[in-house]
This record gives structure tokens, sequence and C-alpha cells, in this order.
């Protein structure tokens, strides 16, 4: 998501008037100590697992590029962001640490930390009350980004 926004910023193409990023993977590198701490809490997302991912993805690259990691990326100027992560994701650290980089960076940025809560919770809308409230919260953010915002919505 935050990359997507680099990119569109990038090529002078219109940003959105808000995201939302849910269950976010902002650092590749995995050096918060959520992904050591909590690893093995997350009944669908494991430390192990991601940096599989990580080496497919990354095909060579550093995990500290900017692409990759939005933690490491100039993130100024970028739409208003909501990042919505469970308390027990090993990709905690990351989501956190974005939060404070764009807050750091003067994007408006909200972060909600979920109890109990594990990776991609809010697919289970409809069948978790908790889920359900996230989506909620989405709507309700990008609803105040976009009446708020100076251009017009078609």
């Amino acid at each position: 998501m935050v990359t997507i926004m680099r990119e569109a910023k990038e090529a002078n193409i219109a940003l959105p008037a808000a995201a939302v990023a849910m269950s976010t993977w902002a650092d590749l590198t995995h050096s918060g100590d959520a992904a050591k701490v909590i690893n093995g809490i997350d009944p669908l997302c494991s430390a192990e697992f991601l940096n599989q991912l990580a080496g497919i993805f990354l095909a060579g690259d550093l995990p500290i590029h900017p692409d990759a990691s939005p933690n490491f990326a100039d993130v100024r100027g970028l739409a208003p962001t909501l990042i919505q992560i469970g308390e027990n994701e090993v990709m905690l650290s990351g989501a956190t640490r974005l939060a404070a980089h764009l807050g750091d960076s003067r994007v408006r940025t909200s972060l909600e930390i979920w109890p109990g809560m594990f990776h991609v919770w809010p697919l289970f809308a409809g069948l978790l009350l908790e889920a359900d409230q996230a989506l909620r919260n989405a709507v309700r953010f990008l609803d105040d980004a976009l009446s708020s915002s100076p251009h017009e919505i078609r």
C-alpha cells in the first residue's frame, strides 16, 4: 500500500484520498521484537513463513530496499493512512514502526492494535465481531478522508 502510493507519487499520478493497511508487512528485515516474542502465537503467519516469502520476493535484493520495506522509504506527502494490526501478529513491530515513520514524515496516520487478533482477522467479517468492527473503523476512516478531500469524488 505504501509502496504503491510512493510509486504513484513519483509518477505524478494522483494519490488516493486515504489508505488502509490491514496486517501490513512493512519491514522485511523482521528486526522488531514481535517476530521473536510473538512467533508461534498467530495461527496464520509465522516468522519462518515470512522469511521464506521474503527470500522469494526479494530475489537477491536487500530487505531494507524501500520498495520492499516501507519503513526504510521516503514517505513524505503520502495520503492519510490507517494501519490495523493484531497484537498477536509477527508483523506487529514493523507495523508500529511504520505508523511512527509515517507520523514523523507528517503523514496523518492512525494505528489500531487489536487485542488478541491474528493475521488478516478482518477477512473473518460476519464471523468475528472484531473483524466487523475493524471494517467499520476502516470505512469511517475512509469516509472522513473523502469528506475532507479537496478533490471531486465521482
